[in-house]
């Protein structure tokens, strides 16, 4: 009988080795858009409190292309308003919300010219807007108070990071958006006519996770809400340090970034328990409120019920790191 070839065992000691080595954990992929709301994110990875060995952000130019990446399943989880979140439900893509990141009481504004002084006065004017359901959520609130149709004004979608330079040459009269645009905005001549402290509570962003990772990683789910919780604490007890961080990666002079997290309100644990769990959460009656709401101005095809209200929050990670 030959003697097995030196090459065989070779390779019979490498599958050997390689049906012996764990298969390495994923890391949880997140996406954002620059926003303030998401900025304690990055300030955790920078102190260490949110591991990067257990979570990757990518930050994405816009909604549009962060909801893209969500869908093709180039993220595993999304930093996104309410709205955004239905229409994913919508297209069957099964959002688990597991976290309460802010409400914005402020920071999604409409900037417009000096000569525009009232609600009223935007018929007939230019209005920028990204293309987005939020972004069409906003506009279409801001018409609604103002009494008027969609037709009376002039609709023009472009990219947030263009609003500034199309400012400036003159081709808007208004742009619908949010900090630290609404601040950028400001710095070329526009003054803000309205901001969504008018519309308490209607503009939320959530932490929502594919539900296949969550149910297969829950350890990499957990070690960022453990994360966003201490570096909400750290944040606290060092503002001006957390401050003079966030503002740099955001490019904001401290004051300005300041100015445009007056308009965000974080949640603390006592507050995502009420609005995840118990009986009736309180983000189920926001879900469906909201759900009713996009329905009647035909921006969303369905209507969510409480059957699919409650599937799309998940409050395990959250019972799990602040029980």
């Amino acid at each position: 009988m030959n003697a097995p070839r030196p090459q065989s065992w070779l390779l019979a000691a490498l599958l050997l080795l390689c049906a012996c080595t764990p298969t390495p954990e994923p890391r949880l992929r997140m996406g954002t858009i620059p926003w303030p709301g998401s900025e304690p994110l990055f300030l955790g990875q920078q102190l260490g409190l949110i591991p990067a060995q257990r979570v990757h952000l990518v930050e994405y130019r816009s909604s549009a292309q962060l909801l893209r990446a969500f869908r093709n399943g180039a993220i595993d989880a999304v930093s996104a308003s309410l709205e955004e979140v239905l229409s994913l439900e919508q297209l069957g893509h099964d959002p688990k919300v597991v976290l309460v990141l802010d409400a914005s009481h402020g920071a999604d504004c409409l900037m417009v010219r000096p000569g525009v002084t009232s609600l009223s006065g935007l018929a007939g004017q230019r209005i920028g807007s990204e293309e987005s359901l939020l972004g069409m959520y906003m506009l279409t609130r801001v018409l609604e108070q103002a009494g008027l149709r969609r037709e009376d004004i002039r609709l023009e979608l472009s990219p947030l990071e263009t609003h500034a330079e199309a400012w400036q040459r003159g081709e808007l009269d208004a742009v619908v958006t949010f900090e630290p645009y609404c601040q950028r905005l400001a710095a070329v001549g526009a003054h803000k006519l309205f901001d969504s402290a008018s519309i308490p509570g209607e503009i939320v962003d959530v932490l929502v996770v594919r539900k296949d990772f969550l149910e297969a990683w829950p350890r990499q789910v957990d070690a960022l809400l453990r994360g966003w919780f201490a570096t909400l604490a750290w944040k606290q007890q060092h503002p001006e340090e957390a401050m003079q961080r966030m503002a740099g990666r955001l490019g904001l002079e401290p004051r300005r970034l300041q100015e445009a997290l007056s308009g965000v309100r974080f949640m603390d644990a006592p507050a995502q328990r009420a609005l995840l769990t118990g009986a009736r959460p309180g983000l189920q009656d926001t879900i469906e409120r909201m759900g009713a709401l996009l329905r009647h101005h035909q921006l969303l095809p369905g209507l969510p019920g409480r059957t699919e209200s409650a599937r799309m929050l998940d409050a395990a990670p959250l019972l799990r790191v602040s029980p």
